[in-house]
């Protein structure tokens, strides 16, 4: 399996140097401007194109790791080439392969091969890609080929069907993005409490590690503390009472969903009154 990359941003240099490093051949890089493609491949000890056409031709594996909105772009252009037995993929979390249409005229095979993992820099992300878990949609095909590639990486992986691919994604958003908005919320409420905002997030950040630590080693449910989990609603009207306006739907409904988690884990509790209070409409 020899692999092309087309999009030489932040994936593309990312999963090139990961695969490189674990021995799997490169054959280089094509990108819309060529000092983007030859910048990754210096970075890869690959080769850098200046033609689709070339890459096509040195490579079986082709990755598109350009914008969702290119994805489309792309392909029309690799349609005007040879592409017989050869696997094409994206790296979109929301799209599916299906957005490689007509690809059964060419003799190719699509799919979509989605990291789960945020690569925030193109030059130190691939360095934590060891634990990363891949999802493999398209045809039955080479779907074994696949997870046979991704498993010789020492990665994980599962197959997922497209018809769920945007709940999929929305999965990924919720556990990440969503979540970066609740830690900017947090830390703006501790802002006015007086602290500067580089000292509220410092201040809360071991706060932040600590859950995650606990999620990973012991799960949400054991992980879970607070007032839903003490069901003290006491604390939660102090906090009723304090929360902007603007974000009383927001905890309602984050404390509602925690609701059956923490009956979960504490069976001889009651949070029906918790329940009601959190449910009640108008001023608390």
């Amino acid at each position: 399996m020899v692999i092309g990359f087309i999009g030489s941003g932040k994936v593309g240099f990312s999963l090139g140097k990961y695969f490189s490093m674990k021995g799997i051949i490169l054959s280089g890089y094509y990108s819309e401007l060529y000092k983007d493609a030859k910048e990754a491949s210096e970075f890869t000890n690959s080769k850098a194109y200046e033609t689709i056409n070339d890459l096509v031709k040195d490579s079986s594996m082709i990755f598109i790791t350009t914008p969702d909105d290119s994805i489309h772009e792309v392909w029309q252009k690799l349609l005007n080439f040879n592409l017989t037995n050869k696997i094409i993929c994206h790296t979109s979390g929301s799209l599916t392969s299906s957005i490689f249409k007509n690809i059964n005229n060419s003799d190719a095979f699509a799919y979509s091969i989605h990291p789960i993992f945020a690569f925030s820099d193109k030059y130190n992300s691939y360095k934590n890609l060891q634990n990363a878990y891949f999802s493999i949609e398209g045809p039955e095909g080479h779907i074994d080929q696949l997870k046979d590639f991704i498993h010789s990486l020492g990665n994980k992986s599962f197959v997922i069907d497209k018809d769920n691919k945007a709940l999929y994604h929305l999965a990924s958003v919720t556990v990440s993005n969503l979540v970066l908005s609740l830690i900017n919320t947090g830390c703006s409420y501790l802002s006015q409490c007086g602290l500067s905002e580089n000292d509220a997030l410092e201040a809360l950040l071991p706060l932040i590690q600590n859950n995650i630590d606990n999620i990973k080693h012991d799960g949400c449910k054991s992980a879970l503390t607070g007032p839903i989990d003490r069901n003290d609603i006491g604390t939660v009207n102090l906090h009723m009472n304090a929360i902007p306006k603007i974000d009383v739907e927001l905890y309602k409904k984050l404390s509602l969903n925690l609701l059956p988690l923490s009956q979960k884990k504490h069976k001889d509790k009651d949070y029906t009154k918790l329940k009601e209070y959190l449910s009640m409409k108008g001023d608390y």
